[in-house]
């Protein structure tokens, strides 16, 4: 990883300085309401919208059906750029801190999570010195229209020492519990003058670490933060969730937060999160596992171990019955997608997979590229080096029957790996990238490259 472990080691300090180091939770209850209209394509969720189911039966639209098979990557000319659309509608619109306070929504070390049977996307992130605007953003994928479910915590809100996204939420009375406040929490008068409208977590990098549940994002990285996308209230804001859940399964885990560079799998046949546990920025090297996790409980229900590597760069997906987990090996400054396993979703048992023909390689130390996104599209994984100029318009398919093999650490599964070639798109160098969303009842990847731009659409 680059920045997940170097500078991301700085964040992670000051994200775990400013929540505190106390398993103290918070419950919120004043929230500010969604901001939506039928315009921006609504801007709550359905109560029965929720990843644990697979949404079947959600018709395809126009912007789907007209995409050829096959075909290269198609930018969707009726979508807006979001950075612009943020610019028109956020309120208010002004005073946010950071280097890019809108664009790093989606290009600071965050990827949007799909609700599957709402066919949404959800955003939030920015954090570190990128940006401080906190809402939480919906990407209606039919529509592609964007709206605001959860809204930002207004600047005239930010406690004076509150000058950066990643810097201690203190005010002048020395008074912190790692969020923006509210006045029915600040005692002092002191604070009064920055009381927020609603309790509300201050942006932060997401990695790849939600999931999307009954009208709920929940973000697993770091102090655990729950989204009500319905009533556009955050409705907990807790320090340590799976911490203290983690020692009880093995005491080497330690009791601390879910680490920088972690990835969370969703699926929505059985509604689990499978999500990495790493070392990240901790050193916790016993941490090389992989977690079943419920997100409507936030309860850890297995920890998956085997003999295998599960860090910051490895790429996890769901494909079928199994788990797919896939971490490069490191060489000479160039990463290589060579190597994977597959946990069996029903017994968690664990087999080795290693990859042959067309691999993917980039650079191992890159801002643009910190493992392979890949998707699963109901027969074979794609895998996207999309950082590399000459692999944009490719995906390297590889076909899930064994060709060899016995599925073991001395003789994994064989599975072979074919680059191919789409027509030139024109799409513009993306920030980075952790994953895709294939959409199975459409058939379509939707991408958003980068905070600036259109969204961009495939039929693979």
């Amino acid at each position: 990883m680059s920045r997940s472990i170097g500078v991301g080691m700085v964040f992670a300090a000051a994200l775990l300085a400013a929540c505190g180091e106390g398993g103290t939770n918070s419950d919120t209850g004043g929230g500010g309401g969604a901001t939506s209209s039928s315009a921006m394509g609504g801007g709550g969720a359905s109560s029965s919208s929720s990843s644990t189911a697979s949404g079947g039966g959600s018709p395809a639209p126009d912007w789907a059906t007209s995409l050829p098979a096959g075909g290269s990557w198609t930018e969707l000319g009726e979508s807006e750029p979001f950075t612009a659309w943020v610019k028109a509608n956020l309120e208010p619109n002004a005073g946010y801190v950071g280097s890019a306070p809108i664009d790093a929504v989606r290009d600071a070390y965050c990827n949007p999570v799909f609700d599957h049977a709402g066919k949404a996307f959800y955003l939030f992130g920015g954090g570190h010195s990128d940006g401080s605007v906190n809402a939480v953003f919906k990407l209606d994928a039919a529509t592609l229209k964007y709206s605001i479910v959860v809204p930002p915590t207004p600047p005239s809100a930010y406690p004076p020492a509150y000058t950066a996204p990643n810097s201690p939420i203190v005010y002048p009375s020395g008074a912190t519990n790692g969020f923006f406040q509210t006045a029915e929490t600040l005692t002092d008068p002191a604070d009064l003058p920055y009381a927020a409208p609603f309790a509300a977590p201050a942006s932060s990098h997401t990695y790849s670490a939600m999931s999307f549940v009954d009208g709920k994002m929940i973000l697993h990285y770091g102090p655990v933060r729950v989204a009500d996308v319905v009533s556009g209230k955050w409705t907990s804001l807790e320090k340590d969730v799976y911490g203290p859940q983690l020692v009880k399964f093995n005491p080497n885990y330690f009791e601390v937060v879910l680490q920088a560079g972690t990835r969370t799998a969703n699926d929505p046949a059985t509604g689990k999160a499978w999500t990495t546990l790493i070392a990240g920025d901790a050193g916790l090297n016993w941490r090389n596992r992989v977690l079943e996790m419920d997100p409507a409980t936030r309860t850890i229900e297995n920890v998956v171990d085997a003999k295998w590597e599960v860090s910051g760069s490895s790429s996890i997906v769901i494909g079928g019955p199994y788990v797919y987990v896939f971490t490069p090996t490191n060489s000479n400054g160039t990463s290589t997608a060579t190597r994977g396993w597959r946990i069996d979703k029903a017994t968690r048992a664990v087999e080795h997979l290693t990859l042959t023909g067309d691999l993917p390689s980039w650079p191992q130390i890159s801002p643009k590229q910190e493992g392979i996104p890949v998707f699963y599209d109901g027969a074979k994984m794609n895998f996207w080096n999309y950082s590399v100029e000459a692999d944009l318009d490719a995906f390297f398919r590889v076909d899930l029957e064994p060709k060899s093999g016995a599925g073991t650490e001395a003789e994994p599964y064989v599975l072979s790996s074919t680059r191919e070639a789409r027509p030139p798109s024109g799409m513009p160098s993306p920030a980075l990238t952790y994953e895709l969303t294939y959409i199975a009842e459409w058939g379509v990847v939707l991408f958003l490259p980068k905070g600036s731009e259109k969204l961009w659409a495939i039929k693979p």
